[in-house]
């Protein structure tokens, strides 16, 4: 049985330690190491090395989505946006929540990073978001997937990505107990592999956090390659019976949570069109909270709490 949820969250519509390969290292910096190939090490008698939950975690992470650079009038949302990012660290939270932000660790993208995918529109992207906190405007790591309009003009946003991450579409890391796993516009055939393998190194009670830009149920859910085949559904068998604390989507331009097969499911925001939030996201081994910050008023827009670790 899964836990009793509390849940007050306002809806505003838009309208490792390494483990095993196929993984990246965490604590704060970006991930390494993406591709699906096994370790060199690997072999049908090798050990597998499985990671525990060991307690301790005490975790501040942000999400945001579509950033849709290209689009008209865009780089002065940006501009509003990314101060509110870097100084969301101390600000009181909603009374509901109680206490402050803790410093962010990072910075989860959930998609359409550009409006047609090209080179001339990931420029400003990169400028402006960085990837180790360093680079750019904003002053934390940056851990991104691609949407459906990042793939307009071929795969060069995706091979960027790549390139970032370790070179492979899917990535995956850990900060403290929680397991994050990066899964592009949405789990193909390729990225259901790479989770599966992903999950072969992980106890079931290690709690995940998985992101990808398309959505599960709800509005803008049908009519895509992910909705027309098995992929949701597989997905859903591979998390049956693990430890999910939250799935992160974007392409809905909206604020939002729901359940889908008992998960919790978030859309946090979008730069794009009028649903101007994002998620501030804290973990520990006791609870989990999700804030939507208003950024175009300065304000809090709802929160979620659900006590953790997660019933399987």
């Amino acid at each position: 049985m899964r836990p009793a949820l509390a849940i007050a969250f306002a809806t505003a519509l838009a309208g490792c330690d390494r483990c095993g390969g196929g993984r990246g290292g965490g604590g704060g910096t970006a991930p390494v190491d993406a591709s699906l190939a096994l370790p060199a090490s690997a072999s049908a008698t090798a050990e597998l090395v499985v990671k525990k939950r060991k307690g301790g975690t005490d975790l501040t992470f942000l999400v945001v989505s579509d950033t849709h650079f290209g689009f008209g009038g865009i780089p002065a949302a940006h501009e509003t946006l990314i101060p509110k990012l870097n100084t969301i660290g101390g600000r009181e939270y909603p009374a509901m929540i109680g206490g402050v932000v803790a410093l962010p660790r990072g910075l989860l993208i959930t998609g359409d990073l550009t409006e047609w995918g090209k080179p001339d529109e990931w420029e400003p992207f990169a400028a402006t978001y960085g990837l180790t906190g360093r680079e750019g405007k904003l002053r934390l790591p940056v851990f991104e997937v691609v949407g459906n309009h990042d793939k307009v003009s071929a795969h060069f946003i995706e091979e960027q990505v790549a390139k970032r991450h370790g070179g492979g579409r899917f990535y995956a890391w850990d900060w403290d107990d929680l397991h994050f796993v990066a899964l592009g516009e949405a789990p193909d055939d390729e990225g259901l592999a790479f989770l599966t393998h992903d999950l072969e190194h992980l106890a079931a009670d290690v709690p995940l956090v998985l992101y990808f830009h398309l959505a599960l149920a709800g509005p803008w859910s049908t009519g895509n390659w992910f909705s027309d085949g098995t992929f949701k559904e597989r997905l859903a068998g591979l998390l049956e019976k693990r430890s999910v604390a939250a799935i992160f989507h974007g392409h809905h331009h909206a604020t939002d949570h729901y359940t889908w097969h008992g998960f919790d499911v978030f859309k946090p925001g979008a730069v794009k069109d009028g649903a101007h939030t994002f998620a501030v996201v804290h973990v520990t081994d006791e609870r989990m909270t999700v804030a939507s910050f208003d950024w175009d008023h300065d304000t809090w827009a709802g929160a979620f709490e659900k006590r953790m670790p997660l019933a399987r």
